[in-house]
């Protein structure tokens, strides 16, 4: 189960002095995170202007039925699923969600380097909708537990690392969590959910996959799912639409007060948002190759599980 460990007021090194604190403290707290806890920051650990607050707590959406969030994708500086009546919104908008992912993105460059080194931003969110007794599809749904896997885009290895940001003024996030992966996946990989087969298992899903690779060299949208891909998608189906688990397992529950973040790998620990408003979240994607302890991974887990390699390196690379 995982535990919240309190970061207190994080100061960088200035000096050669206060280096190697700095270094220990960083290696520390990637070992809290593969080990599957929370990183809890009591405060915004970076810059975030209060008219920045205000402009995004004023930001309706139409339905929270069909949409889960605004999303921000800083690779192509783009926001999508935003609704607006005021015609400036959506370039304020842009404004702000850019400069929370690259304030987000500095302060983890400084504190977890060893992953600053290799790994990839993701999308950032704005949540502006609230949790509780929100009405959506069974595997849309927030308050289920689950770990984290991408339908559009797929990890190939790669570990989900979120940052969540809560800016509403009065009210506490609560969240849930419970079993980590390797103990749902030793329940319940090879018997209720299947486990994945090896990369180019068959002559047909071999040339397949060559077909798409060359397609995605072409400079064109290809969705090629690694098995462990699948694999990840079937157990975040599976968990929510388990009712005996989400009724039975055990649970922790947690509250993040008005101001305060958390970070988390959301792939490694199974979590459920139960309530709140108004969050931001930055996910950056990290290698296998940058982990302090890659064996404590989900894709090292699958393949030790399923003794089978399930991830082609051509995507790793490109």
């Amino acid at each position: 189960m995982a535990r919240l460990i309190q970061v207190e007021e994080v100061q960088f090194a200035s000096s050669p002095s206060t280096a190697n604190s700095s270094l220990e403290r960083s290696l520390r707290l990637c070992e809290e995170l593969e080990g599957g806890n929370i990183l809890f920051f009591p405060q915004i650990p970076f810059p975030f202007a209060q008219e920045d607050r205000e402009f995004l707590l004023k930001q309706k959406q139409k339905s929270s039925k069909h949409r889960k969030n605004i999303a921000y994708k800083p690779i192509v500086d783009k926001i999508t699923n935003i609704s607006h009546e005021d015609e400036r919104d959506p370039l304020r908008l842009l404004e702000v969600m850019r400069k929370y992912s690259q304030e987000v993105t500095h302060f983890l460059a400084k504190l977890l380097p060893s992953y600053a080194s290799c790994w990839r931003l993701d999308f950032s969110s704005f949540r502006p909708f609230q949790e509780k007794d929100r009405k959506l599809r069974l595997r849309a749904r927030n308050d289920l537990l689950h770990t984290d896997a991408f339908p559009t885009r797929p990890m190939h290895g790669m570990r989900i690392l979120r940052f969540f940001t809560n800016i509403n003024p009065t009210e506490d996030r609560k969240w849930m969590t419970s079993e980590s992966f390797q103990i749902l996946a030793e329940k319940f990989a090879g018997q209720a959910v299947s486990l994945p087969k090896p990369v180019n298992h068959n002559l047909f899903g071999k040339l397949v996959r060559l077909l798409k690779k060359s397609v995605k060299q072409m400079g064109l949208p290809v969705v090629l799912r690694s098995p462990y891909d699948v694999f990840m998608l079937k157990m975040h189906n599976f968990l929510k639409e388990n009712r005996e688990f989400q009724s039975q397992c055990p649970k922790d529950y947690w509250s993040f007060p008005p101001g305060s973040c958390w970070l988390v790998f959301t792939d490694q620990v199974s979590h459920a948002a139960l309530a709140g408003q108004y969050a931001l979240e930055q996910t950056i994607l990290v290698p296998r190759s940058c982990l302090l302890n890659p064996e404590k991974s989900p894709i090292s887990i699958l393949e030790r599980l399923s003794g089978e390699n399930l991830v082609d390196p051509f995507f790793i690379e490109h």
